[in-house]
């Protein structure tokens, strides 16, 4: 059986097969959204063996993210100026230079 860690390395080497930035991170961001858990919960569940149905819900999201569709059109979710955004194909995504403007915005309004 594949472990947590084992399963975030292949989809990163995968990934970064793939050209994609951060594959580590996607690894991590896809792994722990399949799984229902926070990032930070998988380092402490790097040993626990995955089920064949855990495995399942990764896979067609490593293969998304492996035709370089967007991570937040995968997960469903967009973070913007500390809001958590429902996020698909429909809409952009969030860039940081837009809070950078929002920031810039808010401060002149001051």
């Amino acid at each position: 059986m594949l472990t947590v860690l084992e399963i975030i390395k292949r989809t990163t080497e995968f990934l970064a097969g793939k050209g994609v930035e951060s594959a580590r991170l996607n690894a991590e961001l896809l792994v722990g959204h399949a799984l229902g858990l926070p990032r930070m919960q998988l380092y402490v569940q790097f040993e626990r063996p995955l089920a064949e149905a855990e495995l399942e819900k990764i896979r067609p999201l490593v293969r998304r993210r492996g035709t370089r569709e967007p991570l937040q059109h995968i997960t469903g979710e967009a973070f913007f100026h500390g809001l958590k955004l429902k996020c698909d194909r429909r809409a952009l995504i969030p860039r940081p230079e837009t809070e950078l403007l929002v920031e810039f915005a808010a401060g002149a309004g001051a």
